[in-house]
């Protein structure tokens, strides 16, 4: 049964898709001594051999409600907004115009309650959106009661402690009539730009965290025998739904070229069955789904957006058909590595942005705002490794890690000492993701 219409959106990126694919259906048959001739998904024979296909779309019927749909992430979804909402709420603050904020306002986004009754920041392009107020996607969610209780590498606090103390010196900037309306209302006394510390911070302590340290930690002692009480879905389907809910991509996500991925608003969305509205619960990317377009379009040799949406997909449906245990954990593992080489190419990303933007101090090309918030994301983005056991990177690689992006900014004019000590530390920074990875000497200088 298809979910959504992709004829409109066949390119040479979506051949090989199909091809990788292919090559997985392959694998996933014979594991399960399967009969693979039928391009449509069935249903899974109790006891006895499997007859089933790989899916191009996140879409799975239900085993125990025939012609019901068994995925459900809708939690998921709002917490992706909410992270989303908060760096734009942040960010407005910075802007002609702007009204000064309490932290409590900041808050009511990071411990939302149902009772605000509020309205998604976040635009949905040319078109509006089918669900816009958080309640009305599903209820009781939060950003605080789900974020890593870890210390933070570098820091000796925890994310929320981190974040709280951020919002609130936000806050008391925004009173200041002198930066309001300016970055400066988001930037620290050290040129530290906490807009994207928060959001990058959030990305590492709750989505990633939830989809690699909580939902894919405990997968494989879930029940997927019988459905959960009251639902159509079993515990283990639901929780490698949530994960790919935290992950954030749309369920038609292999029809999204990389730069699309990489682009506006309207190029990362699409009505994809064709109700005139937008549906943050399927057809709409957020930041680690669309984080992986950018770092495949900016790369040489990588296909993050593939690899990871295909283990989704071979993943769930060797959970739906009872597959092994061995085959469901081979699929867990590609997803969350893929996920973690997505953040680690990310901050790789802002180590050379940071360096160009550290080799123009001093020239009219200088760019402070753009260097505070490069820094910032590179920083903010290598914290948010931590947040997954089963991580290539070891805590050693990450400590050193940090020593070695600093504090804050350096403002020190190309040629200085301290210029040089810093461009020395990044470029060292670089060879920790080198070795933790394998990445390439071509993604490493052009990413």
């Amino acid at each position: 049964m298809e979910f959504f219409d992709q004829s409109d959106h066949l390119n040479e990126r979506k051949v090989a898709v199909v091809a990788k694919k292919n090559i997985l259906l392959i694998i996933l048959c014979i594991v399960s001594v399967s009969a693979c001739g039928d391009d449509e998904k069935s249903n899974p024979v109790s006891g006895g051999d499997a007859e089933f296909s790989v899916p191009e779309q996140y879409a799975f019927d239900s085993r125990f409600e025939e012609g019901q749909s068994s995925v459900s992430y809708s939690g998921q979804v709002v917490r992706n907004l909410l992270v989303q909402d908060l760096k734009i709420l942040i960010g407005n603050l910075g802007k002609d115009g702007a009204q000064s904020i309490s932290v409590q306002e900041l808050l009511n986004l990071y411990a939302y309650d149902d009772a605000l009754n509020l309205l998604t920041l976040t635009s949905t392009g040319s078109k509006t959106f089918l669900e816009g107020k958080y309640s009305s996607i599903s209820t009781g969610k939060n950003l605080d009661g789900k974020i890593s209780k870890e210390i933070v590498i570098g820091y000796g606090k925890t994310a929320d402690e981190l974040v709280r103390g951020w919002l609130e010196v936000i806050a008391e900037n925004s009173q200041d009539g002198g930066k309001l309306g300016t970055p400066a209302v988001y930037t620290d006394n050290k040129g530290v730009d906490l807009s994207q510390m928060v959001n990058k911070v959030l990305i590492g302590a709750v989505p990633y965290y939830q989809a690699t340290g909580v939902y894919m930690d405990d997968l494989l002692n879930r029940e997927n025998g019988e459905a959960k009480s009251g639902k159509n879905y079993t515990l283990m389907e639901h929780a490698w739904d949530e994960a790919f809910g935290y992950f954030g991509a749309a369920r038609d996500y292999g029809r999204y070229t990389d730069e699309q991925l990489a682009g506006k608003t309207n190029d990362y969305t699409y009505d994809s069955n064709g109700d005139g509205k937008i549906d943050f619960k399927s057809e709409y990317n957020f930041g680690l789904s669309r984080n992986a377009g950018k770092r495949d379009k900016g790369g040489s040799g990588v296909d993050f957006t593939n690899d990871i949406f295909q283990a989704f997909l071979t993943g769930r449906t060797a959970i739906s058909n009872q597959a092994s245990q061995g085959d469901i954990a081979a699929e867990r593992l590609k997803v969350v590595n893929g996920m973690e080489k997505v953040i680690a190419a990310t901050v790789v990303h802002y180590i050379n942005d940071t360096l160009a933007d550290m080799s123009e101090i001093g020239t009219a090309s200088e760019n402070r705002v753009n260097l505070n918030k490069h820094w910032a994301e590179m920083k903010a983005y290598a914290v948010a490794l931590q947040f997954n056991p089963f991580k290539i990177i070891s805590n050693s690689q990450l400590e050193e890690l940090q020593e070695l992006l600093g504090e804050a900014p350096v403002y020190d004019a190309p040629g200085t000492a301290g210029n040089d000590a810093v461009k020395d530390n990044l470029e060292k920074a670089k060879s920790i993701f080198e070795a933790a990875y394998n990445f390439s000497s071509i993604n490493l200088r052009n990413w």
